[in-house]
């Protein structure tokens, strides 16, 4: 499906820019022309470049599961745009200390504002819903970083209105009242804000839509760099129901003005400034559709393409904000695309083993396309098979394993990255002490003794 979006949508160009109609415009913003012809070349080198730059994005994940310079959440946003599924293709344990990662930051910005909240007496009189409880109305690094971070959630499903017990919607709610202020101060910031909440579906009030639509110079709708007009017109496209709900005044007009103003700011090479600015500018224009040959859209992606370096757009945080346009989505897109949500279940925690503690030692063989990895695991004494494989991985990088809940309990997918495969028919058996001696109950019902051997298959019944 993603290739056949690009082939429609890089077409030669033959418009000259300056002198496209408004009333054309207009149309092409809500109902975008489908272009014939197509450039597979350029295809392939979009599908190359953001192989690239996810895999370069991914790699510049620390060994504590951060992202440098404060990007985390700004890293997983941008990886699950390019590539929806890219958290769903790691393992649970990848999947699940990523996602943690993520919680632990956010958590560690909200605490200070959860202990300094004093009383709200700010309460609005249209306000869509009660705000009182579980909310904060402070976030240290402003609004904006908290939208940041609640579309990154958004991205790996996770929930934004029970976030331990702070309901993250009714927060930026409170936040966006007081706009502005010191740490949220201009339409950049506002713009992520509302696309946070417009893309968990939650409920904008009125004079939040009333305050983008106004954006920072109400007579003049180019008065904002590129970069704050491209957001602004991804939000706006992201909000335009409940816009038209609340029959914003002169809501399309507006958004026809600021895309307008982006198409006014395209460079003779097409770009519409750095690759930051280009990439949101491109976004931008896809979101409200505009058709591609008003912008020469081939000759744009062409030289943002040739903006990456072995991967790398200019850092981390640059990277992150270019590469959604690579897997034909934009900040607003999350409301629309189906991301793979994987189901992860959180699995047991064993305790620690203290001095003195009653333990027994044993060892795991896995065997899988002709390789033989051996391990050796300490379990406190009536621990099951299941708890040793989990101590295993905690302490062993080289070992990792999947499983899933059946009716007969927890079932081996995966060790070492090698599935099950039904169509080949390879499943995983285990085996105490050699093979063909195969164990009369899955892991949850084995309990290891010392120096016994449990070997895992991967076997093939075909």
């Amino acid at each position: 499906m993603r290739r056949h979006q690009f082939i429609t949508f890089f077409s030669k160009c033959e418009a000259i820019l300056f002198l496209t109609p408004k009333s054309v415009l207009t149309d092409s913003v809500f109902r975008s022309k489908k272009a014939g012809g197509g450039n597979a070349t350029l295809e392939q080198e979009v599908s190359d470049v953001r192989d690239l730059a996810i895999q370069w994005l991914a790699d510049q994940q620390e060994l504590g599961g951060s992202w440098p310079s404060l990007n985390t959440q700004n890293a997983i946003l941008g990886l699950q745009l390019a590539d929806p599924g890219w958290l769903a293709g790691h393992g649970l344990k990848e999947r699940l200390f990523t996602k943690e990662r993520l919680e632990y930051e956010l958590l560690r910005e909200l605490l200070p504002a959860l202990c300094n909240d004093g009383d709200d007496d700010s309460s609005s009189s249209d306000s869509d819903e009660d705000c009182d409880e579980c909310c904060t109305r402070s976030f240290g690094r402003g609004a904006g970083v908290l939208g940041q971070y609640m579309l990154a959630l958004q991205s790996v499903c996770c929930p934004t209105d029970d976030f331990y017990g702070v309901d993250l919607k009714c927060s930026m709610t409170k936040l966006l009242r007081d706009f502005p202020e010191p740490n949220f101060n201009n339409f950049f910031q506002f713009s992520l804000a509302i696309l946070s909440l417009c893309s968990c579906n939650a409920t904008i009030f009125e004079k939040g839509l009333v305050k983008l639509a106004d954006g920072s110079d109400k007579n003049d709708p180019c008065s904002d760099g590129i970069d704050t007009l491209s957001l602004e017109v991804m939000a706006m496209v992201c909000a335009t129901d409940q816009a038209i709900y609340y029959d914003v005044e002169n809501w399309y007009d507006i958004l026809d003005e600021r895309v307008q103003c982006i198409l006014y700011a395209q460079n003779a090479n097409k770009s519409f400034g750095n690759a930051i600015t280009t990439a949101l500018a491109i976004q931008a224009l896809t979101a409200a559709g505009v058709d591609p040959t008003y912008w020469c859209c081939e000759t744009a992606v062409t030289w943002l393409l040739a903006q990456q370096t072995d991967g790398d757009f200019d850092g981390v945080g640059a990277t992150a904000q270019i590469i959604p346009f690579l897997g034909c989505n934009n900040f607003g897109s999350l409301q629309t695309i189906q991301i793979d949500c994987p189901n992860l279940p959180t699995p047991p925690v064993p305790p620690v083993i203290e001095p003195g503690d009653d333990t027994v030692t044993f060892d795991i063989e896995v065997r899988a396309n002709g390789d033989v990895e051996s391990y050796q695991v300490t379990i406190l004494n009536g621990e099951n098979l299941y708890f040793g494989m989990i101590r295993l991985a905690d302490l062993n990088n080289d070992f990792t394993f999947e499983s899933s809940g059946s009716a007969f309990g927890e079932s081996i997918d995966a060790i070492n990255g090698d599935f099950d495969d039904s169509v080949n028919s390879l499943y995983w058996t285990i085996h105490i002490g050699q093979e063909g001696t195969y164990a009369p109950k899955g892991i949850e019902g084995l309990f290891p003794s010392d120096d016994e051997v449990y070997i895992f298959i991967l076997t093939d019944f075909s």
